[in-house]
């Protein structure tokens, strides 16, 4: 009897260890997708932004990792500043995002947004990766 009982006692250890790797591989892959899918997404913004003369709203994009909230993975991407007339470069980005009543909007933002759709099962197919390793 004392033998069935270490033979239960191992396999559950083993499973137990197994689990414990589960989750150090699930918080790995879900950081490394996140970092892919915000240099995807900054990348297609950067082509994608309307250019005027002066370049000022593409410059004005920028991306920074979010600390300020503890257990927390994610980065910010935002048009930052504002031009010489004292306008946000947010504020024009939305506006050639939608469009006005006088402006045709591009889209240009919803675009880029739009391809970090199912990023949840592109971070399933990472762990499945990083279990198998």
């Amino acid at each position: 009897m004392s033998s069935w009982n270490d033979g239960v006692s191992k396999q559950l250890a083993d499973y137990f260890e197994e689990l414990g790797n589960y989750g150090e591989y699930a918080i790995e892959a879900v950081k490394e997708q996140i970092d892919i899918e915000v240099e995807k997404l900054v990348n297609q913004l950067e082509q994608t932004t309307p250019k005027g003369a002066t370049l000022g709203l593409l410059n004005s994009l920028r991306q920074s990792k979010i600390v300020a909230k503890q257990n927390w993975y994610g980065y910010s991407v935002e048009f930052v500043g504002e031009n010489r007339k004292g306008v946000p470069y947010q504020k024009i980005a939305n506006i050639l995002n939608y469009g006005t009543s006088t402006i045709k909007g591009t889209r240009f933002i919803n675009k880029a947004i739009h391809n970090l759709k199912d990023m949840d099962a592109r971070i399933y197919e990472r762990f499945q990766r990083k279990i198998k390793e």
